[in-house]
């Protein structure tokens, strides 16, 4: 174990000699917010090299492409629309542009005012960017800190089914020391009053949630912690904390690591190795919902809730993969994952280790000892055909390429996702137009220990709808003033069961695809998103949703939503 540790620190230390440009703010940027379809869209035009196949961004990251747009937009006006420019401002009021190592903050702290920039906030003490030289001084690393209340609110209304009000307090905070250190907060209180609320959030794209107290009949408690510690050298990041985390694209949903599950604690190492290639390694601490019996003991109190102590079965997920820019546009990602339980194993602390080669060492040939691991692909195009984003995902839990073709032999027990999308059309500036398909063939996921499938605290890591199952997107959405989104979309999703795991491991041939049928179900939605001033959101969401049910006979249940709301903060 003390090796291991120290081939980290070695490794580390080597990748924090090279010399590259850094940016200050060494602060995560959630993913929900609306910053990263803005940047999405301009890397689709080619404005921009965006490298997001894992998210969250850094703050300094986003203030260094919205630098480069700035640029784009100054040398050929054209590639910018009119709205396109106004929201270039209103973004860079919140992030500016990369501050300069070397430059001390003389910006006063403000309560209930403008920052330098023109940013309304709470408490915040920002100074200008590196390009104004009235706010700094070349004395001294610049400290930057802002903090702003969460207040948020909704309510949905669903026939005599579905009517409940949403409630959210909290408070968010983040402080940079110079371009190296970074620290944040973001802490929610959430509550649902109502009839007919979701309490276990399964079949939904919704995040899962870890209740803070015993549900009641019409009443949910849970929260939504995040925090960090950030440091960033020339070419690399280290990230301590407890935050969402994404890799791939989709819409509606990521076929290799979502939002789904809540946050867990993770060390996440991202290093740019060579221009070309990047380095992402996340070693997280998952909740396993097991008790394990064996390590679990009565206590004194024996009138009191039973009078023991349960001790959780010790849950594992760590990952890692090679981003490789293989030419302008062009990105292919590929990694490994393991998930495992029980006690620590210090060779997976070795970021270039390889899991599958790891586990086989710790368990030989013995499948009750071992790990649940998975190989992915991810694949990226962007404004190789003009405007246009062409992508692509593979999710391998297990496969015997040998007999891949064979339908009596083949273990084909994977997911992948494919989607195109386009925008600025001709006569449709700001327009996209998306499709997505993805399929999730059956026990993707899964896993012969129950403390090793795809889960945490019960969800899933990867896509929302599990094994079994695809799913069909068309959307179109439409920015026709600065800031206000609308967005039509028709989701179809087949949705087979679960299986058993003697056919999982023993069935051959393997269930077919959508075996044992539960249900369909189509989803038209309409929304509009309106952001007044940073962080400060509106929304309308209509949602007609047609399930047909197979399970114990035929059953046909529509359901029309009405969702609306605000948030201060997100």
């Amino acid at each position: 174990m003390k090796k291991s540790f120290e081939i980290i620190l070695l490794l580390l230390f080597l990748f924090s000699t090279c010399s590259f440009q850094g940016y200050a703010q060494a602060i995560n940027e959630p993913v929900e917010n609306s910053i990263y379809d803005y940047l999405y869209r301009h890397a689709q035009k080619g404005n921009i090299e965006l490298n997001d196949v894992v998210r969250p961004l850094f703050r300094g990251q986003i203030a260094a492409y919205l630098s480069t747009i700035s640029k784009v937009s100054d040398s050929f006006p054209a590639r910018l629309n009119r709205i396109e420019k106004r929201e270039l401002a209103f973004y860079t009021r919140e992030y500016g542009k990369p501050i300069i190592e070397g430059m001390m903050n003389t910006a006063p702290e403000k309560w209930l005012g403008k920052d330098s920039r023109g940013r309304y906030r709470f408490l915040s003490k920002i100074s200008m960017d590196s390009s104004n030289t009235i706010a700094t001084t070349k004395l001294a690393n610049p400290f930057q800190f802002n903090l702003e209340p969460i207040l948020q609110g909704a309510f949905q209304l669903a026939g005599d089914k579905e009517n409940f009000i949403r409630r959210a307090v909290g408070v968010q905070a983040w402080a940079s020391l110079g371009k190296r250190w970074g620290f944040q907060l973001y802490y929610r209180d959430i509550t649902e009053d109502g009839k007919g609320l979701d309490v276990t959030r399964q079949f939904t794209p919704n995040n899962g949630l870890v209740l803070a107290t015993t549900p009641k009949l019409n009443s949910l408690n849970f929260s939504d912690l995040r925090a960090s510690i950030n440091y960033q050298w020339n070419t690399g990041q280290l990230v301590v904390g407890k935050e969402q985390y994404v890799v791939g694209y989709g819409v509606n949903g990521n076929m290799i690591h979502s939002t789904k599950a809540p946050t867990y604690p993770y060390i996440r190492l991202n290093q740019r190795i060579l221009p070309w290639l990047h380095f992402e390694y996340l070693y997280g601490i998952l909740h396993s919902g097991l008790i394990d019996t064996a390590n679990s003991y009565r206590t004194q109190n024996l009138g009191v809730y039973g009078g023991q102590r349960f001790k959780m079965i010790p849950k594992y997920f760590i990952t890692h993969s090679m981003i490789m820019h293989v030419a302008k546009g062009l990105q292919v990602t590929v990694g490994e994952s393991v998930i495992y339980s029980d006690k620590l194993q210090p060779g997976y602390w070795i970021p270039m280790i390889l899991f599958k080669a790891w586990d086989q060492y710790i368990a030989g040939n013995n499948i009750n000892a071992g790990a649940n691991t998975q190989i992915f692909l991810q694949a990226s195009s962007r404004n190789q055909i003009p405007h246009t984003h062409l992508y692509g995902s593979l999710f391998v839990d297990e496969i015997r390429l040998t007999e891949i073709l064979n339908p009596v032999k083949s273990r084909n027990q994977f997911g992948y996702n494919v989607g195109a999308s386009i925008t600025d059309l001709p006569f449709f500036p700001y327009w996209t137009f998306n499709i997505d398909y993805s399929r999730i063939n059956p026990f993707v996921y899964q896993n012969l220990q129950p403390a090793q499938e795809y889960t945490s605290n019960g969800y899933l890591l990867g896509d929302w709808m599990g094994s079994n199952a695809d799913r069909m997107i068309m959307e179109i959405k439409y920015t026709p003033f600065p800031r206000i989104r609308l967005s039509v979309r028709q989701e179809r999703i087949r949705k087979g069961g679960k299986g058993t795991v003697a056919q999982q491991y023993f069935a051959s041939p393997q269930p077919k695809f959508l075996f044992d049928l539960q249900f369909k179900q189509w989803t038209t939605s309409a929304r509009i998103a309106y952001e007044w001033k940073n962080n400060i959101y509106f929304h309308i969401l209509f949602q007609r949703q047609d399930r047909f049910m197979y399970t114990g006979g035929f059953e046909n249940i529509l359901l029309d939503r009405l969702n609306a709301g605000f948030s201060i903060g997100l």
